[in-house]
């Protein structure tokens, strides 16, 4: 028992590790050194067509939609964040003051209601942190998470019924798991039974949670692809992470695309194009817009809902993608990352372009896979 609680501890938390990076990266000023050891792991996923689709997004990072779920679940995974991290740092509390208190058992306050919050918590967090920066691989990462969590709280329980006897089996019987129970149990002998799966049922349900999950991923980056704004031609994909009305959207791209580059990078031999049009007041570190010295001063999003409909920077971007035969819609499922081509500068009011310049090689992060939409 002691063996198996030594081999699914370390597990539970480097896969809370990897969730635990993604949310530092997005809360800290130290992204650079974090995705410094963290990008060769998600570059490694993305050399396979059969992973690669792992280290991308399934919900809007920086675009705007017209989905009302999006604002939802933004502000769910950041309350979601919150709570969980506080419930985590007072339960400890809890936790290990009443070990420097030599108390035998801890079953008063949160504990009085679940005999894990501590499990509960992180799982909270991590929930939170999975729709903050949400990659499928993170999510994948949650769900194996949340397994290894019930191993191992089983384990502990185990240990704790032969160290304190009935006393902690009638705590069993009365408190919950993970969930508060509305009634106590009727049968004294379901929790001191500690019933047990076999294996191959643990792991048939690990695979139809896992499953489910992914699935939910898809619709959900499908529905999203649905609400931004874009237009998906043959071998071009037109995003603007700002609402824009199609055919305004599509006037801003014929006005950049007369700059003779344009047409040597739209050649049938080339991989197919994913170009961004972002308003001239909008700043967004993860396109390779500006300069890493002005990236790192401003730091954070500017996205003005309202904003002059005039300038307008247009990024062309060749899609990194292991299906360089992509078309339309499929650019952006296919994609894993872009390499920056071309930052044209138009504006509208006089329907001319101002300035063309080459962008920065990658994002302030490094050659990492960013979020695309």
């Amino acid at each position: 028992m002691i063996q198996s609680q030594k081999l699914v501890s370390p597990a539970v938390w480097f896969f809370y590790a990897v969730i635990v990076f993604e949310f530092l990266f997005m809360i800290t000023p130290f992204a650079l050194y974090f995705y410094s050891a963290y990008a060769p792991a998600l570059n490694v996923l993305n050399s396979s067509p059969y992973t690669a689709w792992l280290t991308g997004f399934f919900l809007p990072h920086f675009s705007q939609t017209r989905s009302s779920l999006l604002p939802f679940l933004n502000a769910a995974g950041w309350w979601l964040a919150y709570f969980g991290l506080a419930l985590f740092l007072l339960s400890a509390i809890q936790l290990y003051g009443s070990k420097l208190l030599r108390r035998d058992s801890v079953d008063s306050i949160f504990y009085r209601y679940v005999r894990h919050p501590q499990y509960l918590a992180l799982a909270i967090l991590g929930l939170g942190t999975t729709l903050i920066w949400p990659r499928f691989f993170v999510l994948i990462t949650f769900v194996t998470m949340l397994f290894l969590y019930r191993i191992l709280a089983r384990i502990e329980e185990k240990n704790c019924l032969r160290k304190y006897g009935p006393s902690y089996g009638e705590y069993l019987l009365k408190t919950a798991m993970f969930l508060p129970r509305l009634t106590p149990r009727k049968s004294d002998q379901t929790a001191l039974r500690q019933v047990s799966h076999p294996a191959w049922f643990g792991l048939m349900m690990y695979v139809i949670v896992l499953t489910a999950a992914v699935v939910s991923g898809l619709g959900l980056r499908e529905h999203m692809l649905d609400k931004v704004s874009a237009i998906y031609q043959d071998r071009r994909a037109i995003i603007s992470p700002a609402l824009l009305p199609g055919p305004e959207l599509l006037d801003i791209y014929q006005v950049a695309a007369t700059v003779p580059d344009v047409g040597l990078y739209s050649a049938a031999a080339s991989p197919p194009l994913l170009v961004y049009v972002v308003p001239g007041e909008w700043y967004l570190p993860d396109l390779p817009l500006d300069s890493h010295e002005l990236v790192r001063q401003r730091g954070g999003h500017g996205t003005p809902t309202q904003f002059k409909r005039q300038h307008y920077r247009v990024l062309f971007t060749s899609i990194r993608s292991h299906s360089q035969q992509a078309r339309g819609r499929d650019i952006l499922r296919k994609a894993y990352a872009f390499n920056p081509l071309l930052l044209v500068d138009v504006d509208m009011k006089s329907r001319i372009v101002t300035d063309v310049s080459e962008p920065p090689g990658s994002v302030v992060w490094g050659d990492i896979s960013p979020p695309l939409f």
